[in-house]
């Protein structure tokens, strides 16, 4: 019974969209229609401009670190029901009910899952993270890596293997958003983040 209230609570903490209250508040727009049409962080940075898009970052990484520490406190020994949370609140935020499940791609809600997760190593990574996305200026690059090399990496600790495998079920939604993001990378007809911010 607790999987499933789990699932339900972290989900419903998932759909709360920071970036789509804020520019209909801000710009009588909906950020499913503008730029990258994500409701994600990166796309109200390019819409609304840098400002807006750390607060909006904040609140996402809030929305998969807050369930997560919740359960993990409730549930010390079982980390299984800490990814099941950590996944279900970023289900939520790529399909948000209320939005026809139109949302953003989960990068800044997996990020504040991973700090729930394991604190010191994330916060490690984060400084990686900045450092690649400076150096690419893509912040689909950096995002790659984290969602692939995460996963891996929990191989090697003690969490259980069926905690490895239900966060696989976002590092193989994530290629699968990112996808056309590396096509055009590939082609390159992406634009970087330092243009974009110019914009």
């Amino acid at each position: 019974m607790e999987y499933l209230l789990i699932i339900i609570l972290s989900y419903m903490v998932g759909i709360i969209s920071p970036s789509h209250l804020i520019t209909k508040h801000l710009k009588k727009i909906d950020i499913r229609d503008v730029n990258s049409k994500n409701a994600g962080t990166s796309n109200v940075a390019m819409t609304l401009g840098l400002k807006y898009g750390v607060i909006v970052g904040i609140f996402d990484i809030l929305k998969g670190f807050i369930p997560v520490l919740v359960v993990r406190l409730l549930f010390p020994g079982n980390d299984v029901l800490w990814v099941i949370s950590g996944v279900s609140a970023i289900l939520g935020h790529i399909y948000p009910i209320h939005m026809g499940f139109r949302g953003g791609k989960g990068t800044a809600t997996f990020g504040g899952v991973c700090l729930a997760l394991f604190p010191v190593v994330s916060l490690v990574l984060f400084v990686l993270f900045i450092t690649i996305l400076i150096v690419s200026d893509y912040i689909v690059v950096p995002t790659m890596l984290a969602v692939i090399l995460i996963p891996v990496g929990m191989i090697f600790t003690n969490f259980s293997i069926i905690s490895v495998l239900i966060l696989f079920i976002y590092t193989f939604l994530s290629v699968y958003k990112h996808w056309p993001n590396l096509v055009r990378i590939y082609r390159r007809e992406e634009i970087g983040l330092r243009e974009a911010l110019k914009k």
